[in-house]
């Protein structure tokens, strides 16, 4: 049985309108020695990009299957997941209510203006514990449902077996893609918080029958008191409803915390760098919070001899992040060769009442 079979069975919307492209980064290979890709899951409109969005497609297509009218589900403040969510939900006609956490916003920027903009109620609960916010989260459920609303509800990241069945595909995907350029991936190197993206890779490269190595670059480690239990459990509950025949081992989920740094959100050896390489090597925006940390790691990975390529970065979004002022402000500072321009015009600015001709 081909890999291909397993999905025909799994529903899905198509909220992205095209297949992510992979991409050969050759000045960022030239740097680290090793030959590096990207699978450009960032790529999409403002709302509807990152990883997020493929596992949307599945859950939501469950959702409208089981007559849900209110999806309901919980993040961070910066969370590309519930970003996502907001603008799925407006593209197929569904009313969202998001619950978010961390520190309170000095102004409506980066995602969380985006998750407004998209027509999401947005509950914000302070900077409370990931716990308590599952907590939270389920009050808010049963306030729905009482009010009437058939509410399907997604855990932080749409990290659910259904949602890790999603990138089981895009692995078939990817292997197809690297196939049709001629190359063949080694490794693949991605940022993981919640842990279905993580999941459904492994099960994909065990459908596709690969020796791919898959690390899981952790940018999150407090979502889960036993995160490569979480994991495997993802991993496994994708395979009850794709393959059941197929077994995923303790052993096949490989994640790294050495990129984490002070934690979710919190600065990271090696993140400024990365950024900077990418940007100024490739054209690309990896952000402080997920990616940045996974870019990192394959740096520090190329550097020390420790990764085979080619390696495929899989780019699962985020970029929205870094127009947040804060962290905008921890990049411009944390770059020298950004430190050094001048913002200021030496200019005297035109009058107000003189304007430009447009």
């Amino acid at each position: 049985m081909s890999a291909e079979s397993h999905f025909i069975d799994l529903p899905r919307i198509d909220l992205r309108g095209f297949t992510s492209p992979v991409q050969f980064l050759p000045r960022l290979s030239d740097e680290l020695g090793v030959e590096v890709w990207s699978k450009r899951d960032d790529l999409g409109s403002v709302g509807l990009a990152g990883n997020k969005v493929r596992k949307l497609e599945t859950e939501l297509a469950q959702a409208r299957a089981l007559g849900a009218t209110h999806l309901v589900t919980e993040g961070s403040r910066h969370s590309n997941a519930t970003r996502a969510a907001a603008a799925a939900a407006a593209a197929i006609g569904m009313k969202c209510t998001l619950v978010l956490c961390h520190d309170e916003p000095k102004e409506p920027v980066g995602n969380l203006f985006l998750d407004a903009l998209f027509g999401a109620d947005l509950r914000l609960v302070g900077d409370t514990s990931w716990g308590e916010l599952t907590r939270l989260t389920g009050d808010v459920v049963r306030e729905l449902e009482a009010a009437g609303e058939r509410v399907h509800r997604l855990p932080i990241g749409s990290a659910t077996g259904r949602g890790a069945a999603s990138f089981a595909r895009a692995y078939a995907e990817a292997e197809q893609q690297m196939q049709a350029q001629g190359a063949t991936i080694r490794t693949i190197v991605h940022a993981s918080s919640a842990g279905s993206t993580h999941a459904g890779l492994v099960l994909g490269r065990a459908l596709c029958r690969k020796p791919t190595r898959i690390v899981g670059v952790i940018v999150a480690g407090e979502v889960y008191d036993d995160v490569p239990g979480n994991y495997l459990r993802l991993a496994r509950e994708a395979a009850d409803l794709i393959a059941p025949t197929v077994h995923v081992a303790a052993s096949d989920i490989e994640l790294t915390e050495d990129y984490l740094g002070e934690g979710y959100g919190q600065p990271a050896a090696g993140v400024m760098e990365a950024i900077d390489l990418m940007a100024r090597l490739e054209g690309i925006v990896v952000d402080p919070v997920y990616t940045a940390k996974a870019v990192a790691g394959i740096i520090d990975m190329a550097r020390k001899g420790e990764i085979e390529g080619p390696v495929l970065f899989w780019h699962t979004g985020g970029y929205h992040s870094i127009f947040d002022p804060s962290r905008t402000a921890a990049v411009w500072s944390g770059l020298a060769r950004l430190r050094g321009i001048r913002l200021t015009s030496p200019v005297e600015p035109l009058p107000t009442e003189n304007p430009l001709p447009c």
